[in-house]
């Protein structure tokens, strides 16, 4: 058994999300706070930060799907028109995300 001196600094147990980090400060009304804590819980298991980058890259798909839309000349897009796309978008993803593993299953059974 080790005895650490009086004072000495303890060692944090937390994990580092893993890859290089910045911190920074945003500040933001209760509600959002409880908001985004909710869904970091939902979908990161609480991290906050990896919520942060979720929204980011969405933000930056959100803005080229804009440039795109006004490059090929048609109106903006509804809300509902949008709504639609993406489902239709998830609805592929699912599909590759099945035949995927799928094909993985097949190779690890052979």
């Amino acid at each position: 058994m080790t005895v650490e001196p009086k004072g000495a600094p303890k060692k944090s147990r937390r994990s580092r999300r893993p890859g290089a980090t910045e911190t920074f400060s945003v500040s933001v009304d209760r509600k959002t706070k409880l908001r985004l804590k909710t869904l970091a819980r939902a979908r990161h298991g609480g991290n906050v930060s990896a919520l942060i980058t979720e929204l980011a890259l969405e933000g930056e798909r959100h803005a080229a799907f804009e440039r795109a839309w006004q490059w090929y000349g048609g109106p903006e897009p509804t809300a509902d028109e949008l709504a639609a796309l993406r489902a239709e978008w998830e609805g592929g993803w699912k599909l590759a995300r099945k035949a995927r593993a799928k094909r993985s299953k097949r190779r690890t059974a052979a």
